[in-house]
C-alpha cells in the first residue's frame, strides 16, 4: 500500500469535511441572524411615532411569515380549580422541558403539549401554553403551576382538542413588523415599552360554547403586562383591556 498517497487522501478528505461543516455552520448562523429583526426595520412613520411618544421596542421582531389558517377547537378540560400534585416538585424543572415532562406526566395529562412562557407568569404561578403540532401556542389555553418555597405544589389545567374545519383556507400571514407598526401608530400610549412579539392563536372565549375559534395572531406584550393581539390575517387589533382580561384567565 502506498502510505504516502493514502495519507494525502485522508488529509484531503478531512479538509473537505471541514469545508462542508464550516459551510453548514455559516448557513445556521446566517439563518439565525435573519430570523429576527429589530425596531430599525420598522417604517419611517412608525419610527417617527416612537420618537414623538417615546415608545421603546426592546423585543426582537420575528421575520417569518408562514401560511396559516384559523383553527376550531373544543375544550376537554376547563381548569376551574387548582389541583394538588401527588408529590411537590422542584421549581427548576419548569426550565428543563424533559425534566418537566418526566416529573409531571403522572399528575398532568398531555404535559408534553405545553411550553413554559417566562413572560406571562405571576407571583406564585408559572404559566404554560398548550401548543399545536406546528409549535404555535394557543394564548387562551393555559396550564398554571402554583409554586411556593421553591416547590411546585398544584396545577390548573385547560386542555383542548382540534376540530377539523375544512372551510378555513390557509393564507400567508401579516408580517410581525407590520402588525407592530399598526399597534404603534394606532394604539400604543406614550412611554410604552414593547418587550415581546410572538406568533400564536387568539380568539374570543365564549363560556357558553364548548367549540371555539382562534385566528393566527401576533401577541404584542408590553413591559407593564398589557397585551395587544393583532389578527395576522385581517390585521384587526384587540384592545389592551380585552387582551389583559384574557391573559388573566
Amino acid at each position: 500500500m502506498d502510505w504516502g498517497r493514502a495519507k494525502n487522501i485522508l488529509i484531503y478528505a478531512f479538509l473537505l469535511l471541514n469545508i462542508v461543516l464550516g459551510y453548514q455552520l455559516w448557513q445556521e448562523v446566517r439563518d439565525q441572524m435573519h430570523s429576527e429583526l429589530d425596531w430599525t426595520s420598522l417604517s419611517d412613520a412608525a419610527k417617527k411615532m416612537m420618537e414623538v411618544k417615546k415608545i421603546q421596542v426592546t423585543a426582537k421582531i420575528p421575520s417569518e411569515t408562514p401560511t396559516l389558517r384559523e383553527i376550531t377547537y373544543r375544550f376537554v378540560k376547563r381548569g376551574d380549580q387548582m389541583e394538588p400534585l401527588k408529590q411537590p416538585q422542584d421549581t427548576k424543572i419548569v426550565f428543563m422541558e424533559n425534566d418537566l415532562i418526566k416529573s409531571l406526566q403522572g399528575d398532568i395529562p398531555h404535559i408534553e403539549m405545553y411550553r413554559y412562557d417566562p413572560l406571562t407568569g405571576r407571583n406564585g404561578t408559572f404559566v404554560l401554553y398548550q401548543r399545536l403540532p406546528n409549535g404555535l401556542p394557543i394564548f387562551e389555553v393555559t396550564l398554571e403551576l402554583a409554586h411556593s418555597q421553591q416547590k411546585i405544589k398544584g396545577f390548573r389545567q385547560q386542555y383542548v382538542e382540534l376540530i377539523e374545519a375544512k372551510e378555513s383556507k390557509e393564507q400567508k400571514i401579516l408580517p410581525a413588523s407590520q402588525a407592530l407598526e399598526h399597534v404603534i401608530l394606532s394604539a400604543l400610549m406614550s412611554g410604552a415599552v414593547v418587550k415581546d412579539v410572538q406568533l400564536g392563536y387568539h380568539g374570543q372565549i365564549f363560556d357558553a360554547a364548548n367549540t371555539q375559534v382562534a385566528a393566527p395572531s401576533w401577541r404584542i406584550l408590553l413591559d407593564n403586562d398589557e397585551v395587544y393581539y393583532v389578527n395576522a390575517i385581517s390585521g384587526a387589533i384587540d384592545t389592551p383591556q380585552e387582551g389583559k382580561k384574557e391573559n388573566d384567565r
